[in-house]
């Protein structure tokens, strides 16, 4: 999901602990499932979606063509119950649930996925995650523009219940794709309409609905139109927004929030049955930093390689703050082979320095460094490596955490940390993204040896796909666009006694439709 994140991207959570209070509301639903995170903006637009927050969000709302199993999370039947594939592997066909309605109680057609696909791809859009369609025929060509006709591309609509899309080549990742709820239907109402998302209620073909919209709560109730209803448990959803993330860490000791995120909670407000219930998993993410590589001098890989060089990594990649350091963007998958990042050496800096033009660091521009405010962990090791080695002036452009992503993507920075999380289990989820023509790439990186390497894994397969994919990430890390510091885990905090349904993944994504109340304990372990 998931994008893009974010900084040090903060994945949602949610949790059942106890009866909200001795006196509850009768206007609520009687099993409601509350959620705390902090203060921010959310988009239930699902082509604009990119958080990890907004993505686990859409889960309580949306549905697309294929679900994930909320365990394995491989791909399962959603608004599709079933689906044929050509022998050559290039045409699917998906097949609607005749009992797929929206909210409103229309019913969920073939020509609404089509629709919303288009629209992904449409460059007017900018949708954050279209990059992944590009296998299917003729889409690359729509969302760069080249094409302004969208029969061009490979999406056909049979019938109401029938939908066809043909790919370019086959690509045996296909499937994990439309899961994502970006490209989850859109009821035709909001076609053309612009902000149609901040309404006070929306007509969604998910589990649940919007019922009430307040600055500091949403209330979702179940969506009795939707073709699965029977087995949805519970009967509504709260998701409760917090400005103090002392103020969320009380709530959870007083056993009102059902699951949060321990991103959004001050630990040490944490009482220690909460604490209890911390739940850590390690995930399919790496934090990393990143240059932006469009401008000179740091377009030449040579810079940035020196600049890279001289940062002090063994105290970047410590244990004592990360987790699971790594030099690797991809994390560990089997049999997907080993790649070389980089490490400090300051002899190999200087030379590729003055290679470039610059000894010593001599002529080379101060260095902006973007940070949340109160980040300045790397910041301050990176900025003190550097005065000492070439003297180089390092500024930081401090921002709010609420407002990171919007001046991340203004590129006014030289030097950026972003942790992503793969929308799905594959090393094309890390990778795809810093291609030349991707709506993902805030390096704004751009080599055609990276792009052909890319290309070339999408038509291979098994063994020989891994070694295509390796040469890519390798390629992105000796030139040294992205510098992975770790793979990092995710601490929920959720009560496995009274809560089923909720399972440690390796995207730590968790569908709401699976949700429950149960009475049965569950080893907490269970990762």
């Amino acid at each position: 999901m998931r994008v893009v994140r974010s900084v040090l991207l903060i994945v949602l959570a949610a949790v059942c602990l106890l009866p909200l209070s001795s006196e509850p509301d009768r206007r609520l639903p009687e099993k409601l499932f509350v959620i705390g995170i902090g203060e921010q903006e959310l988009s239930f637009n699902p082509v604009l979606a990119h958080t990890s927050t907004e993505i686990q969000v859409l889960t309580i709302m949306y549905e697309s063509l294929l679900s994930n199993h909320p365990f394995t999370l491989e791909p399962v039947p959603g608004t599709a119950f079933k689906w044929d594939m050509s022998d050559d592997n290039l045409v699917y066909t998906f097949y609607l649930r005749d009992n797929a309605y929206y909210s409103n109680g229309d019913p969920v057609k073939a020509e609404d996925f089509r629709r919303t696909f288009i629209y992904n791809l449409d460059p007017a859009s900018n949708a954050a995650y279209s990059v992944y369609l590009d296998v299917i025929k003729g889409a690359k060509d729509f969302r760069e523009g080249k094409s302004k006709d969208p029969a061009s591309v490979g999406i056909r609509a049979v019938s109401d219940k029938v939908l066809e899309i043909t790919l370019a080549k086959p690509a045996s990742h296909f499937l994990k794709l439309l899961c994502l709820l970006n490209f989850a239907p859109i009821h035709s109402s909001y076609n053309g309409k612009k902000n149609w998302d901040t309404e006070s209620t929306l007509i969604t073909n998910g589990p649940f609905m919007i019922q009430e919209r307040k600055p500091d709560q949403i209330l979702f109730v179940k969506n009795k139109h939707y073709w699965d209803a029977d087995q949805v448990k519970m009967d509504g959803i709260l998701l409760r927004f917090f400005k103090d993330d002392k103020e969320l860490a009380g709530e959870v000791n007083a056993g009102k929030i059902h699951w949060t995120n321990l991103n959004y909670c001050d630990y040490q407000t944490l009482d220690a049955a909460s604490k209890e219930k911390i739940v850590p998993n390690s995930m399919f993410a790496t934090s990393f930093l990143f240059f932006v590589c469009k401008e000179k001098p740091w377009n030449d890989p040579r810079v940035r390689k020196g600049i890279a060089m001289l940062f002090p990594w063994k105290e970047l990649r410590s244990q004592e703050f990360s987790l699971y350091p790594t030099t690797k963007l991809v994390p560990e998958i089997p049999k997907y082979p080993e790649v070389k990042g980089i490490s400090q050496n300051k002899a190999e800096a200087l030379k590729l320095l003055e290679e470039a033009g610059f000894p010593k660091g001599a002529g080379l521009p101060p260095i902006t460094i973007l940070i949340t405010k109160g980040g300045t962990f790397y910041a301050d090791k990176i900025a003190a490596a550097l005065k000492e080695a070439i003297g180089i002036e390092v500024k930081y452009k401090e921002i709010e955490s609420r407002d990171y992503f919007n001046e991340l993507h203004k590129h006014e920075y030289t030097l950026s940390s972003y942790t992503w999380i793969g929308d799905f289990a594959d090393p094309l989820a890390f990778l795809q993204m810093w291609t030349s023509y991707s709506n993902l790439n805030e390096a704004l990186y751009s080599s055609t040896a990276y792009d052909k390497l890319i290309e070339e894994s999408l038509a291979a397969t098994g063994l020989d796909r891994y070694k295509k994919l390796a040469e890519a990430e390798e390629l992105l890390l000796q030139e040294a666009t992205i510098l992975p510091i770790d793979h990092i885990a995710a601490f929920n905090i959720i009560e496995y006694d009274i809560i089923g349904g909720w399972f440690p993944n390796p995207l730590d994504f968790h569908p709401m439709k699976y949700i429950e109340f149960k009475d049965s304990r569950m080893n907490r372990w269970i990762v």
